[in-house]
């Protein structure tokens, strides 16, 4: 069976505002689970990479909807000189649509400091929109 499948986007940047000419980009899955009757191998995915600009995307299975629910991804950069850089890890929440990895970044800090709640952010507009609003959902707006 398929299982889900959510893509994130981001850039390289160095801290003079300058492109960082990233070669890879890594995700390790830190443990295994379960979806859709199949199992989630801990594995580590291959983002695609632009080499000049550090724009990089990278389609992965989202860790929410594991049975378990409870692994996440390292994440690491390759420098053309081979040097690397491990990022702190991500917990990567479903999206029907392409997400930024500074949203998967605040999802993951909110998922850690609001335990017991589900975090979702959204527009002003799409919170209006809600027929009913959960007790135990965290409800962050985003600007525009």
């Amino acid at each position: 069976m398929p299982i889900s499948q959510t893509t994130i986007t981001g850039s390289v940047k160095t801290p003079g505002n300058l492109d960082a000419a990233i070669t890879g980009i890594t995700f390790t899955l830190t443990k295994s689970d379960y979806e859709a009757g199949e199992i989630i191998a801990k594995n580590t995915v291959n983002g695609a990479v632009i080499e000049a600009d550090g724009d990089f995307s990278v389609t992965l299975w989202p860790n929410d909807k594991g049975m378990n629910g409870d692994s996440k991804y390292k994440m690491k950069f390759t420098f053309g000189d081979g040097s690397t850089v491990d990022l702190a890890e991500i917990y990567v929440k479903h999206s029907d649509t392409p997400k930024t990895i500074e949203d998967v970044a605040l999802e993951t800090k909110l998922a850690g400091a609001l335990k017991g709640y589900t975090a979702v952010v959204l527009t002003q507009a799409e919170y209006d929109a809600l027929a009913t609003k959960s007790p135990t959902t965290a409800y962050i707006l985003k600007g525009v």
